[in-house]
């Protein structure tokens, strides 16, 4: 985090609009990149297009999917985007014309979570296969390029930030894949992994734990900054993340609330209520928040965003090359070393390569064989299991689980 950070706090939250038309839950939220339109992937097979500043709805994505629809990606011309779900497969749709364009055919079971990677050249899939699979978009190959197959259980998150890729699984780990590094670090939470976001300057992560805590992490050390907690969070994903000033922690809960921290002193500021289901996701935009649930209703919040003092006075008072701020303790670093040539060396340069040719593939027909998944985390397990013993670390008088190895 940077000094500076908090120097906004939201003061209040009025409900705008309320979104109506799914039949099922709504499992993940993506907007454009221009900010005008949002996208929301439900359990009744269903992606729906909404203006949120009007309440309009402005079209419906189906067909391909034959079970919910659990994670939906936004490219950054805004004319193309991807989503998964129980079909193991996943599809590629062109925006304007609502027609599939790509399937892509590799998992074995339910894929949880999408994440595009470096300059939008390739697509990082997780799956309940224990795998996080990679694919060319460049290419027209249905297959994918590389598989991370680390993990012990099901796989629910994947997030990229630079040249790492960043997975949370069941089995309670968080898997650091630095690919220019060739390198792999896990941090052992002991709880199923749900959600997984980075601060803006990307030095921090804030993760979401089965076990109703969210905490947020230093990403170079694994370091335990804060945790939050106050919501409740056991059986599903529940999807936590930063506001634009990073300085308020915002969450989903269980018990149909949007719970919102402050950042540092770990607080629970406020909570919303008007969603009749389990709130799962929740994204923002600007000063527009847009959440989902498990009723199938989408709401827009708009926030007034005025000056907080004290946060203004401790960030000025930080000096100008603190890394963070002064509550959060003392961060260190682990020294570097060097690995030998791994898969994930490879990978980098995989990035980096000129795109193959391939055979061109056609838009899959709706209603292919698929098979069923679960709708919830306990239902998508495949055995709990737990990582391989590791060194123990103590940070703040938590304990905590951390390793550092080369991908074999």
């Amino acid at each position: 985090m940077v000094a500076g950070v908090l120097a906004a706090a939201p003061q209040s939250f009025g409900l705008a609009h309320s979104l109506d038309g799914h039949t099922g839950a709504v499992l993940s939220l993506a907007w454009t990149k221009n900010g005008a339109y949002v996208l929301s992937a439900s359990q009744d097979k269903t992606l729906r297009l909404w203006n949120p500043h009007t309440g309009a709805h402005v079209k419906t994505y189906q067909g391909p999917h034959n079970h919910e629809v659990a994670d939906v990606v936004i490219s950054e011309d805004n004319s193309k985007f991807i989503s998964c779900g129980g079909d193991k497969h996943f599809f590629q749709w062109d925006v304007s014309t609502a027609q599939v364009i790509r399937k892509f055919v590799g998992h074995d079971r339910k894929v949880n979570a999408l994440a595009f990677g470096p300059n939008q050249d390739v697509v990082l899939s997780a799956s309940n296969d224990k795998t996080v699979r990679i694919w060319d978009l460049r290419t027209r190959s249905r297959g994918s390029m590389q598989s991370l197959a680390e993990a012990t259980d099901s796989v629910l998150c994947v997030a990229v930030a630079g040249d790492e890729i960043v997975s949370g699984c069941t089995d309670g780990a968080i898997r650091r894949y630095d690919v220019r590094k060739g390198q792999l670090v896990v941090d052992s939470l002991l709880q199923p992994v749900g959600s997984v976001s980075f601060s803006k300057d990307r030095a921090c992560m804030l993760v979401s734990t089965l076990d109703h805590n969210i905490r947020l992490l230093e990403r170079d050390t694994g370091n335990i900054l804060a945790t939050y907690s106050g919501h409740v969070n056991k059986r599903f994903k529940v999807q936590s993340t930063l506001d634009p000033t990073d300085s308020v922690v915002i969450s989903g809960s269980e018990d149909n609330r949007i719970c919102m921290w402050d950042l540092v002193e770990a607080k629970l500021l406020c909570t919303l209520t008007g969603h009749a289901g389990p709130v799962l996701c929740a994204s923002f935009s600007g000063g527009t928040l847009v959440t989902a649930a498990g009723d199938g209703g989408v709401k827009v919040w708009t926030a007034e965003v005025v000056p907080a003092t004290r946060a203004q006075s401790m960030a000025a008072a930080l000096p100008a090359d603190s890394g963070l701020p002064s509550e959060f303790g003392r961060s260190s670093r682990r020294p570097a070393s060097a690995l030998p040539a791994t898969p994930l060396t490879r990978l980098a340069a995989a990035f980096q390569a000129p795109a193959s040719t391939g055979p061109a593939t056609q838009a899959p027909a709706a209603g292919a064989d698929v098979d069923a998944a679960g709708g919830d985390v306990e239902g998508g397990r495949e055995g709990r299991s737990r990582s391989p013993p590791i060194a123990k670390r103590k940070d703040r008088g938590r304990k905590h689980r951390r390793k550092s190895e080369p991908e074999t």
